[in-house]
């Protein structure tokens, strides 16, 4: 008994060392005078929001940057839970990556953004409990896939607006199109430089689609606590949602796929059949489409906006630049000139399409701000 204790009391000792090495510059800033915490806005739901991240490995795929692996995919999962004393989790450090990963990815950005180590906690904290117990019930399910380039981070706060609401979401990873993944629980950190092979963007948005219908293949098996929630007959898709039209057009036949939510405004709107979906963009987006298809359309339009808008990049960039005015022209750069109500305008016709899509919500217009059009096309 007594080596037992010493043991976990040496364990203790070495985890505290090891948080005091790797994350005093990012950690706990409470009184920090000179460091700013971003935030994101909170849930309108009426559901608190659990979090867990899980690492899912595909032995039937060879990951197309390096051969001589498995493809390996992490995802967060957000979802309505019985929250209780869960403690909230952290924004870049859990459930995204661990320190590990996080600081590999955080001196980059902060170079990029003309940032100071220090001048900005990465690491505020979200809406989420950590692995809280869901709620009781049954819920659809969302699948958010990154624009390349991005983590899945960025779909954090847009993650907890819908768990708000009822749904369980899946947020993935792609490595290796993806600036950093840390493969929990292993600390392995995949960044793009670890690639054997180099890829074209062609082959990597089919790795991006394969990974999503690898992921819905797999929900059931995902959690053991999050299984019996989970109604797989109602299923969404948003954000990265194909390149082409027969990219667009291998997810809509996925099973259980009843609507596909584009938010990033890059792809025509006729390559979804009767699958119902919404475009959200900067720019209109002919929604009226091949007559044949004769599916539900809708394009959401935000003069201005960018992709990277559109995630939880529009709003924490925002704040930035405007407590670091300097770095405005990098930040106006990535995310346009059209903060806080691209962010808003997401988040709120997401939960809209997918109420009226996946959960019977009656149809009625979107509710936007003025300066935001919508166009729907419904047969």
């Amino acid at each position: 008994m007594r080596r037992r204790q010493l043991t976990s009391a040496l364990v203790a000792l070495l985890l505290a060392g090891v948080a005091m090495v790797v994350l005093p510059r990012h950690g706990n800033t409470d009184g920090w005078r000179d460091t700013f915490s971003p935030a994101l806005p909170p849930p309108s739901g009426s559901h608190d929001v659990g979090v867990r991240r899980i690492r899912l490995v595909d032995h039937d795929r060879r990951d197309p940057w390096r051969p001589d692996s498995d493809r390996t995919l992490m995802v967060d999962v957000h979802y309505p839970a019985d929250a209780g004393p869960r403690p909230l989790a952290h924004y870049a450090l859990a459930p995204a990556t661990t320190e590990f990963g996080f600081l590999a990815w955080a001196p980059g950005e902060e170079q990029r953004l003309g940032l100071v180590t220090d001048e900005v906690n990465w690491m505020f904290r979200t809406h989420s409990h950590e692995w809280a117990p869901p709620a009781s019930g049954s819920f659809p399910v969302l699948v958010g896939s990154p624009p390349p380039g991005m983590m899945r981070t960025a779909y954090t706060g847009v993650a907890e607006e819908l768990a708000s609401h009822g749904y369980v979401v899946i947020s993935v990873d792609h490595p290796f199109d993806a600036p950093v993944v840390d493969l929990y629980p292993t600390r392995r950190v995949i960044e793009p430089t670890d690639a054997a092979v180099t890829v074209q963007r062609l082959e990597a948005d089919a790795t991006r689609v394969a990974d999503i219908a690898y992921v819905t293949k797999e929900l059931s098996g995902l959690d053991p606590q999050l299984s019996g929630v989970l109604d797989l007959r109602r299923l969404g898709l948003f954000g990265w949602t194909g390149s082409d039209v027969d990219q667009r057009a291998r997810l809509a036949h996925l099973p259980g796929v009843s609507g596909i939510a584009d938010t990033t405004g890059t792809v025509g709107v006729t390559d979804t059949g009767g699958v119902p979906l919404l475009i959200v963009g900067g720019s209109p987006v002919d929604n009226h489409g091949d007559p044949t298809h004769g599916g539900w359309r809708a394009t959401v339009t935000i003069p201005g906006a960018f992709p990277l808008s559109l995630t939880d990049d529009g709003v924490v960039l925002a704040q930035i630049a405007e407590r670091y005015p300097r770095t405005e022209p990098v930040v106006r750069r990535d995310i346009g000139a059209v903060q806080p109500l691209a962010y808003r305008t997401v988040r709120h016709v997401l939960v809209s399409f997918f109420d009226h899509q996946l959960s019977g919500v009656p149809a009625g217009t979107f509710a936007v701000e003025p300066g935001v059009t919508v166009d729907v096309v419904s047969p």
